[in-house]
């Protein structure tokens, strides 16, 4: 991104030991009203990219972050906010 996003959520997550019984599924979808871009990204630490069932995992940790940023509306990417007009200027 370009510019520092107008809205992000980031979590963490540690945990002692997990065990899946089938392959997880996992699928990021972004909405907005407005034209905007996003991304996802997530780390992984002591944890492979491909878990396998049945497998006990221990000690780890997961990063995940989304962040989007509204597009302006006349199509430039580096607009800056409107400015609300000064008492004199009503």
């Amino acid at each position: 991104m370009d510019r520092e996003p107008d809205v992000e959520i980031a979590a963490v997550l540690r945990a002692d030991e997990v065990r899946f019984e089938c392959k997880p599924e996992v699928r990021v979808s972004t909405y907005a009203d407005s034209p905007a871009s996003a991304e996802s990204v997530s780390e992984r630490e002591n944890l492979p990219e491909e878990l396998e069932p049945g497998v006990t995992y221990r000690n780890f940790a997961v990063r995940w972050r989304v962040s989007a940023r509204l597009n302006d509306p006349g199509g430039r990417r580096d607009a800056r906010p409107a400015r609300a007009p000064s008492r004199r200027e009503r």
